[in-house]
């Protein structure tokens, strides 16, 4: 994460219980720019589904200036990330979807089980939106409404 405290204290809003606070978080953090865009990656690894989607909607918030970071975070170590990448990418416009495919993305499809964007339906989303993205065709699934 960034050495920069108020960049540290913006995404710590994002881990608080109360949605209120995270709210008033992701608003600041969305406001200070994509300055944000490299602690945000490595938020969506976070255990906890809200602060996941949090840090989600701050990236696809910050458009096509979030699509080469997040195309660099599907080559991430941590595999979280790497997923958590493809769904936001996938959530975006055509830009960031027709992108996806000049991209290699590790051979692991292993996800841990249980809810957030973690679970066997969020998988199955985003291999619809993969898919989708690499034939060309329009996305099959909306993340903004799901």
């Amino acid at each position: 994460m960034d050495t920069n405290p108020n960049i540290g204290a913006m995404i710590s809003g994002l881990h608080d219980e109360r949605e209120g606070l995270r709210q008033f978080a992701l608003r600041r953090i969305v406001k200070a720019g994509p300055a944000m865009i490299p602690a945000l990656i490595e938020t969506l690894k976070d255990n906890k589904e809200y602060t996941q989607e949090c840090a989600a909607i701050a990236l696809a918030s910050f458009g096509s200036e979030s699509i080469q970071p997040l195309l660099q975070a599907m080559k991430h170590e941590n595999r979280r990330i790497r997923w958590a990448a493809a769904w936001v990418l996938s959530s975006m416009g055509p830009e960031a979807r027709n992108a996806v495919p000049a991209v290699v993305i590790p051979g692991e499809f292993k996800l841990p089980r249980g809810s957030g964007v973690w679970s066997d339906s969020w998988l199955t989303k985003v291999k619809q939106q993969l898919n989708a993205a690499k034939s060309g065709e329009a996305p099959a699934v909306s993340f903004t409404n799901a």
